[in-house]
């Protein structure tokens, strides 16, 4: 994952409010897969404790509802035991793990949210716009982001810091696709500070999570312990169907 370097604000660099605005309208046109499969270590899944060290565990999400089904691979790739069908995945600190726009069918309305699937990130901070605001935004400067030039945003909530969790979003320059966001989550008495990186994946280009870092302090009446990770996502694909029956707790 490449450093961010930080540089001062340009002469004319659009505010805040229209890089909110314009991220908005290129999230929306996204298209959105049916199913995403990813790969990752299980001892840095909420599933480590249906683990042994060093098993690999493959998670397909259906995105129309965030059912999940996951399941180890043996060392040649092989599916071996099922850990979670038809459940919820989360990210880190019991984040919601997805960041996608679901789509009803014609006629259809859309379902609650699932819980493994936040509201649109864009959706919320864009209520910047409105006379209702949910956050204070300040457009610190551009940094460089894995390759992209993005405008680094910084929030900070009005109201509720835990129902208005954004804190800080990356912006293309050129593009104004979101390249990471990072959020601050209620964990264990203490906050962790959550970030998902993203970035088109295969010859599709869907926009995908690529890179997760979590890192949480929790103290203690005697010590401080420190919690990070870092991971990335592997082997991400979009199958284009998956039987029903994986979906189904």
């Amino acid at each position: 994952m490449t450093l961010p370097l930080y540089h001062v604000v340009a002469a004319g660099a659009p505010d805040p409010a229209a890089i909110f605005t314009r991220a908005q309208t290129v999230w929306s046109a996204r298209a959105a897969p049916a199913y995403e499969s990813f790969t990752v270590p299980c001892e840095e899944t909420f599933l480590a404790s249906q683990c042994e060290a060093g098993t690999v565990v493959q998670f397909i999400v259906r995105l129309a509802d965030g059912r999940t089904f996951a399941q180890t691979l043996t060392s040649d790739g092989h599916p071996a035991t099922v850990l979670l069908r038809g459940g919820y995945a989360f990210g880190p600190a019991g984040a919601p793990f997805g960041f996608y726009r679901r789509v009803p069918l014609p006629g259809a309305t859309l379902a609650p949210r699932p819980p493994n699937l936040i509201e649109d990130p864009i959706a919320t901070i864009a209520t910047v716009s409105a006379v209702d605001r949910a956050y204070d935004i300040a457009l610190v400067g551009t940094e460089a982001v894995d390759g992209h030039s993005c405008y680094y945003l910084r929030l900070r909530p009005l109201r509720d810091p835990q129902a208005y969790p954004l804190r800080e979003l990356w912006v293309d320059t050129t593009t104004y696709d979101v390249v990471r966001l990072s959020y601050a989550w209620p964990y264990n008495g203490s906050t962790a500070a959550v970030t998902y990186d993203f970035a088109p994946v295969g010859a599709s280009g869907f926009w995908s999570i690529v890179h997760i870092d979590a890192a949480a302090v929790s103290h203690g009446l005697f010590a401080t312990h420190a919690e990070h990770v870092s991971e990335d996502l592997h082997n991400i694909t979009f199958p284009a169907s998956e039987p029903d029956a994986d979906f189904s707790p």
